[in-house]
């Protein structure tokens, strides 16, 4: 990992159980075929990572880690090994200083050349023993990451440190020219030491180059992208198969790298890591929905069935479409819905086209999910599995309700299915809670029986 080469990967850095070495493995492969270059462990749910990070890893543990090393290095790409001891650690202890030195020193001697030290989702204060040591959490940390970095260029002397600091977006920092904490990582901190940067938000929507440009100018290097674009672990009902997108081509020149934090589901990570790997090397133009549809023809060669005719690339890009991004759905998905909308404004009698193109979208999701579930790869039908079955029974309710409307004529009575029993639809108690604190498109959360009492006391109606 050169001074000067960009860095260009994945981080498995997410909350859920980790990857298996089968599918790192497979992960590795695909990323030396694409012309990737890193791969950050990081998964928070390896206790000895993050919450007992002080814990040496026992020896099958150990041969585990030696074995994903060095099948990461043979396939000529930098592997990383991330601790996060920031739940616990005393900056200023030296006991703690010890056990950090000695947790590393376990993967020196597995092969580990390349780490990282994540002081991200903890509180930032100082534990009053730190208090007395330091003048600031940054300071603290910074302390604890340059003699790390002292103590791995003294058993390796390429070793590199890679940092995550406590707030590690814009809407944790506030804008970072006024971010005292910032100002001081990027002084106090080893010049050559890369600090991570997810952008505006945990999860960003776009990232421009004068946000990051007005980054460097404080923390006085290039940031090193986390990206979370397509991570899901903060909302497991959802997954997302659309391509790497709200990022110009310019962004490369202002961070030293992008490592992709996806999918907690390994085999839905396909497109998105694929459509990164072709972001970081296009040259003058770059186009989202183009370098999808290059890589759904390479995603679609694992997506053979048991069935005749198999799943076919409009098919993918179908069911794609409707897992798309955190902020949008695909093309195909955004007309559909717009239709669906379209409909329940409108009498039965006007649905015209936009009803037959309902009817048809509907019967190609139900034919797709009956191919899903004789596909021969079955890790990639078990990762979908879940989320194509909610898809469908949505979309099958909303078939039936509009049937039993164009069946009503005009009648307006109540619709009921003997499939969907209150109670038992629509996620329990977690769908339950979000019914009584509702998200408006404004981001804002309401409580609808506020309104409702307050239009009760004006004497109105609530609609």
């Amino acid at each position: 990992m050169g001074a000067g080469s960009f860095i260009c990967g994945v981080v498995e850095g997410f909350y859920g159980r980790p990857w298996s070495a089968a599918q790192r493995r497979q992960l590795f492969a695909w990323m030396r075929s694409w012309g990737m270059n890193t791969y950050l462990y990081a998964p928070k749910d390896d206790l000895k990572h993050r919450l007992l990070w002080r814990e040496l890893y026992p020896q099958n543990e150990a041969d585990e880690l030696e074995a994903l090393i060095r099948d990461c290095q043979s396939q000529g790409l930098n592997f990383i090994y991330a601790i996060a001891p920031g739940l616990d650690i005393s900056c200023s202890s030296r006991r703690d200083a010890a056990a950090l030195r000695k947790k590393v020193s376990q993967l020196l001697e597995l092969g580990c050349q390349q780490f990282a030290i994540l002081f991200d989702d903890i509180q930032p204060v100082l534990s009053p023993e730190d208090a007395k040591a330091f003048e600031s959490v940054a300071s603290a940390q910074s302390f604890v990451a340059n003699n790390l970095l002292q103590f791995l260029r003294g058993n390796v002397a390429a070793a590199n440190l890679l940092f995550c600091p406590t707030p590690y977006c814009r809407s944790m920092s506030g804008p970072p020219r006024h971010s005292d904490y910032l100002r001081q990582i990027g002084k106090l901190l080893e010049s050559s030491i890369r600090i991570f940067w997810t952008g505006p938000d945990i999860i960003s929507e776009t990232i421009t180059v004068e946000s990051i440009r007005e980054l460097q100018r404080v923390i006085r290097r290039k940031p090193l992208l986390w990206d979370n674009l397509h991570a899901n672990d903060y909302d497991q009902r959802r997954v997302y198969l659309g391509p790497y997108a709200g990022r110009p081509l310019e962004l490369r020149d202002e961070v030293c790298g992008i490592l992709s934090n996806p999918n907690c589901e390994f085999e839905a990570n396909y497109v998105p890591l694929r459509t990164l790997a072709m972001y970081a090397d296009a040259d003058a133009d770059w186009d989202p929905r183009a370098a999808y549809q290059s890589a759904l023809k390479g995603w679609l060669l694992s997506w053979k069935t048991h069935k005749t005719g198999g799943i076919s690339m409009h098919e993918l890009e179908l069911f794609c479409d409707c897992f798309y991004l955190p902020f949008q759905s695909g093309s195909r998905a955004e007309a559909f819905l717009g239709d669906l909308q379209h409909l329940l404004k409108i009498p039965p009698g006007d649905w015209g086209a936009a009803g037959r193109r309902f009817e048809q979208l509907c019967s190609d999701l139900d034919g797709l999910f009956d191919k899903m579930t004789a596909l021969k790869n079955r890790d990639l039908l078990y990762a979908l599995y879940r989320h194509v079955w909610e898809l469908r029974e949505e979309v099958m309710l909303l078939r039936k309700y509009l049937s039993w409307r164009k069946a009503k004529s005009g009648a307006r009575p109540r619709y009921r299915d003997a499939g969907y029993r209150s109670g038992i639809f629509r996620g329990g108690l977690a769908a339950q809670l979000q019914r009584l604190l509702p998200m408006d498109e404004e981001g804002c959360f309401r409580h609808p029986s506020l309104s409702v009492a307050k239009n009760k006391s004006n004497g109105s109606r609530a609609l």
